[in-house]
């Protein structure tokens, strides 16, 4: 009985070492509704698929080749990601320039239609059948507190 205690311990050893070593914790790797690849410990949503990315337990810097791989990922991912923020800004401030060009064309339209309703000269607008028509005082006047307004919005940001 004696003799077999210490091949026993060292069965159980040995036994122990290579569940330790067998033992690997998993990263979960899914693409997200923005198509972005997402890693985590933690499982994903329900209802998204996966894949599972070993990682070896124990070993808080992997320098094994998943490593490497799951590196180049997130550097990727992180370059797309930069990438993709650098191209929404240039497009927001395109938009941002041609609202500003919009907003200028419109005041310089406001503008001339004020300085033409206060004028003298006759002012003619196309009725709903397409013909010319001359604005009597009282039209003339609500077309002058339209343009006014329309002077206002525009060229006062």
């Amino acid at each position: 009985m004696l003799k077999r205690t210490p091949w026993l311990m060292l069965a159980v050893g040995c036994c122990a070492v290579i569940a330790t070593a067998q033992a690997q914790q998993y990263i979960y790797k899914w693409t997200d509704a923005q198509g972005q690849i997402q890693y985590s410990e933690l499982s994903p949503p329900p209802g998204v698929q996966y894949e599972m990315v070993r990682k070896p337990a124990g070993s808080g810097q992997e320098t094994g080749p998943q490593a490497r791989e799951l590196t180049k990922d997130q550097e990727e991912l992180a370059r797309q990601v930069a990438e993709q923020q650098r191209k929404e800004e240039e497009q927001a401030e395109q938009a941002r320039k041609e609202a500003e060009d919009v907003r200028a064309k419109n005041c310089e339209i406001a503008r001339k239609n004020v300085q033409v309703l206060q004028g003298d000269s006759p002012v003619v607008k196309p009725d709903a059948k397409g013909n010319k028509v001359a604005l009597d005082a009282e039209q003339r006047q609500a077309e002058l507190q339209k343009a006014q307004k329309d002077q206002d919005y525009f060229c006062n940001p």
